[in-house]
């Protein structure tokens, strides 16, 4: 007979062949959510920005072409003696944000139009000198009519809603 060899017993409690898989799937996880997570935060902050700057140059166009139409009924409104209406086709929304217009007499014909986003922080101021009178106010972005009456009391160009 030969000796009786000792049986070997496997206990689950001491098992840890598997750890080793599972806790690097655990921190390959964790290691990825904290890269992504920074990643998103970084990055919104820069579309943040960028979309600030598209604001801004949006708002820039958008004063210059309504300046460009105010003085093209200002030249109307000296060439003829009667009613001016100039149509002024602008955006409602510029980068997906709406705005707003106003018009302030900085005295001697000169007018500051103020383009203003609603909803972030970004405004644009652009100089306007014109012959006739420009009526002071605030329009919100879209479809406006630039009108001058000469039958008025006091004739003055003045921004509308259409």
């Amino acid at each position: 007979m030969s000796p009786a060899r000792p049986r070997r017993r496997w206990s689950l409690g001491r098992d840890d062949r598997a750890v080793s898989t599972t806790l690097g799937y655990v921190l390959s996880l964790a290691i990825a959510s904290l890269l992504v997570s920074g990643l998103m935060l970084a990055g919104g902050g820069y579309v943040e920005t960028e979309r600030e700057q598209v604001i801004r140059s949006e708002l820039e166009v958008v004063g210059q072409t309504l300046v460009a139409d105010v003085e093209g009924a200002d030249r109307l409104a000296a060439a003829i003696d009667g009613t001016v209406s100039v149509r002024s086709a602008l955006p409602r929304r510029v980068g997906s944000s709406a705005y707003s217009i106003e018009l302030s007499d900085q005295g001697g014909g000169v007018t500051l139009v103020t383009l203003s986003a609603a909803s972030v922080d970004v405004s644009v101021s652009l100089r306007l000198v014109t012959n006739t009178p420009l009526a002071e106010g605030r329009v919100e972005g879209g479809e406006l009519v630039v009108v001058y009456d000469a039958a008025d009391a006091s004739p003055t160009l003045e921004v509308q809603t259409r």
